[in-house]
């Protein structure tokens, strides 16, 4: 069984697409958990009303009081989770008919071998067409950390679906006053300590991509979460062996700090000394910068 999971914010125009694409699965071997992140819209409505639907899967609807951001509810998510595989598909994306069938077929194959976090599909646009092809070299599917998908040519949009035993140990980390962390920091981290992938040559997921998304957020999404931008410059860190690239990644994490006027965090990074020691680097590159997030 599997939980999918959707986090929503003022998304009540599009989420009854994702809602039929799920009614209109070939297995029904999972639950729908949907956090919606205190929408003003008409999202709550629409959510009770599905359910007193006679529905062929469980849907669990939970309204919080205050919006916390995607982050947030997922760690929320994953403690509700009932099921050994957790599968987040967001608000404005939908999964073709038979998603959850193979889905459920790969955890199969997967599900004893301790060295996986999980499995994967690929993510693609509305006609079918690959938002980035990959590269699977004629192999039905590619056994990798998240981290080699570059060495393997898998930089296509991946739909990772993980172990919710291993997400439970690898909790989003967030900061007080922002609602956005990059999921690579969790994703990464998985990868750094050894887990692995199994990443199918197969369509299951279809992606919009809308304007008021997260993905399309940009800059602006960068200077409201400063210091969740921050931890996802961190983590690259670790695993980044160039030199030049270490130090342009300990640079943005500088800028991020003096834009928040925070140095909180610096201790927290792979190389506090030497983040220290690029201090007036970091301001420099501030100086720059602080301009164009004034604007937005």
């Amino acid at each position: 069984m599997i939980t999918v999971f959707t986090p929503t914010y003022n998304r009540g125009y599009i989420l009854p697409k994702l809602y039929e694409s799920l009614k209109h699965q070939t297995c029904w071997d999972f639950e729908w958990i949907v956090i919606d992140d205190n929408s003003s819209d008409e999202t709550n409505k629409l959510c009770r009303s599905w359910l007193q639907e006679a529905c062929p899967f469980e849907i669990r609807y939970i309204r919080l009081e205050k919006n916390g951001g995607k982050q947030r509810a997922i760690n929320q998510a994953v403690k509700l989770a009932k099921y050994d595989f957790f599968f987040i598909v967001d608000s404005d994306d939908y999964l073709v008919d038979d998603a959850i069938e193979k889905v459920k077929k790969w955890c199969g194959e997967i599900e004893g071998d301790r060295s996986f976090a999980g499995v994967s599909g690929i993510r693609c646009r509305e006609n079918g067409d690959y938002i980035i092809e990959p590269n699977f070299r004629g192999n039905p599917y590619v056994d990798c950390t998240y981290i080699e998908r570059t060495k393997f040519r898998l930089q296509a949009d991946m739909a990772e679906i993980y172990k919710t035993e291993i997400l439970k140990k690898y909790e989003f980390p967030v900061w007080h006053d922002e609602t956005f962390t990059p999921e690579d920091v969790v994703w990464d981290q998985i990868a750094l300590d050894g887990f692995k992938i199994r990443y199918y040559d197969e369509k299951i997921y279809v992606c919009e991509y809308l304007n008021d998304g997260l993905t399309k957020g940009g800059n602006k999404l960068y200077y409201k979460n400063l210091m969740g931008t921050a931890m996802a410059f961190n983590i690259k860190l670790k695993h980044t062996t160039s030199l030049l690239r270490r130090y342009k990644l300990i640079r943005e994490i500088l800028v991020c700090c003096f834009l928040k006027h925070d140095f909180s965090y610096l201790k927290k990074t792979c190389y506090p000394t030497s983040a220290y020691i690029l201090l007036p680097v970091g301001y420099l590159y501030y100086m720059r910068r602080r301009n164009l997030f004034k604007n937005l």
